[in-house]
């Protein structure tokens, strides 16, 4: 539940008043470890997660307030984190905030400069005290959030807000490979009324964009009415979408029932599979789109909603517009701001993102701990068409943790149409990587072969600010590098 998402302004206004006051840096992270905001270096590094083995992680894992004035001892809690040689901080203070007894997030006062070091040795306990009340002031605003939204839902008892169902744009899993530039765009539009026409191959995610757009917009507090037009049967979808009076047909309540539109009133309604909507109901729908009312089965009486609409379909529609199976005026309503998910085996530098973190999730769900994937298998993935995409690759990662007996995943337990797949071949200039696929899987892969020489090189000593100048890039730009290539 990234609810930090949702206080984002705030936290971060809050944020940097700490650091301008302090003369310390800040970053707070939200309960799946991802920035939610950031002064300093941080500042660059909002929406990215926290490396994996960090000492903020541990905090998220154990409740457990902590310091560290020396990140390189031995016993020193940042010891399994990836970027550990790379880290200038020189002095660390993390603290959870807790809501309801559950650790939803993360405080953290970093020291760059000895100065800020000695500031932090000297004046601990006072700086534990102010986290502790900075802690509770974020857990009052998410609470003050939680019930303004719970009193906005009322005219909808059927379907009160669940934060748990909320997903946000920092959540989605991609490097600058298009997904990043549909976010983008996603965003300009997230408090419009405009129509929005997700565009992709089943498994791509759709519906997650469609909910972060949501979750994100000005009608967050309100719902999210998703609705699979594919799955309902034709004689059903009608009274579904658009509600009936009492006594519309044989087997009707008494008393009616409004449809999916009526329910989504305030909210957004997702019309999934939408080019599966049959033609005799097309006309009805565009009536919606055109006039934001809804005419009940059995009713004469229509009913105004105030309704952001989001459709997706995996369907040619404009191949079905010239067949005439589908209307083009439903088109053009509902084409208004299209946005296209790419399939993974057009984005395969992200497929490893996608594949560590389910390997988290069900390493967690399944109580098998931190698992990994050996280098032959983690090749046998990248090279797969994965033509049930995002759905079907989290199907494999959860396969695969289940069948795992160690904690590294072998060619063993994989699925046996994976383990059919002859290895992709491997190219000596690639550094032993995979160099078949698109010409941007092989600029990837060229690039994430320069940043492990420069980072591994003595001469540069892992300093990241001497390499972003020596590649002639900005700083942040490296970071975001080294995160699509989980270098750190």
């Amino acid at each position: 539940m990234t609810e930090f998402s949702r206080i984002r302004t705030f936290i971060q206004g809050y944020a940097d008043n700490i650091a301008e006051v302090l003369g310390l840096d800040v970053t707070i992270l939200d309960e799946q470890g991802i920035r939610v905001s950031g002064t300093g270096d941080y500042r660059d590094l909002i929406g990215l997660p926290a490396p994996e083995g960090s000492f903020f992680r541990m905090i998220l894992q154990t409740g457990q307030p902590g310091i560290i004035y020396d990140m390189k001892k031995n016993e020193s809690q940042c010891m399994n984190c990836k970027f550990l040689l790379q880290c200038r901080e020189l002095a660390t203070i993390g603290f959870p905030v807790h809501k309801r007894e559950k650790t939803v997030g993360v405080i953290g006062l970093i020291g760059f400069l000895p100065e800020q070091k000695e500031k932090m040795l000297q004046h601990s306990e006072k700086l534990m005290t102010f986290l502790h009340h900075t802690s509770a002031l974020i857990v009052h605003k998410l609470l003050e959030l939680e019930e303004e939204r719970r009193q906005g839902c009322n005219i909808q008892e059927e379907l009160p807000y669940d934060p748990a169902q909320a997903v946000y744009f920092a959540q989605l899993i991609g490097a600058e490979t298009g997904l990043q530039e549909v976010i983008r765009k996603a965003k300009k539009v997230k408090d419009s009324l405009s129509t929005v026409l997700i565009r992709g191959e089943s498994g791509t995610g759709k519906e997650l964009l469609a909910r972060a757009i949501h979750s994100e917009g000005n009608r967050a507090a309100h719902p999210f009415i998703a609705v699979n037009c594919a799955a309902i049967p034709e004689t059903l979808l009608e009274s579904e979408l658009f509600g009936y009076e009492g006594g519309a047909f044989t087997g009707s309540r008494r008393e009616g029932k409004p449809g999916k539109f009526e329910l989504a009133h305030k909210g957004t309604i997702f019309l999934d599979e939408v080019g599966d909507i049959p033609l005799s109901l097309q006309p009805k729908l565009l009536r919606v789109l055109q006039e934001r009312t809804v005419d009940r089965v059995g009713s004469v009486k229509p009913v105004a909603v105030d309704v952001r609409v989001i459709a997706a379909t995996h369907r040619d529609l404009e191949s079905m517009v010239r067949e005439g199976a589908f209307r083009e005026d439903l088109y053009y309503r509902l084409n208004v701001i299209p946005l296209r998910l790419q399939p993974l085996r057009e984005r395969r530098a992200d497929i490893p993102l996608y594949i560590h973190h389910f390997l988290n999730k069900y390493g967690a769900l399944l109580q098998k701990g931190r698992i990994e994937v050996d280098l032959d298998v983690m090749e046998r993935l990248k090279g797969y068409d994965w033509p049930g995409n995002i759905r079907q690759l989290e199907n494999a990662i959860e396969y695969m943790v289940n069948m795992a007996e160690d904690t590294v995943i072998g060619a063993g337990d994989l699925p046996e149409y994976l383990a059919q797949l002859e290895l992709p071949a491997v190219s000596e200039q690639t550094g032993g990587e995979a160099a078949s696929g698109s010409l941007e899987d092989m600029v990837a892969m060229y690039e994430r072969d320069i940043l492990q020489q420069y980072f591994r090189s003595p001469k540069w000593g892992g300093d990241k600010t001497r390499i972003a100048e020596e590649l002639q890039i900005s700083l942040s730009t490296l970071y975001r590098k080294l995160e699509k290539h989980r270098l750190i």
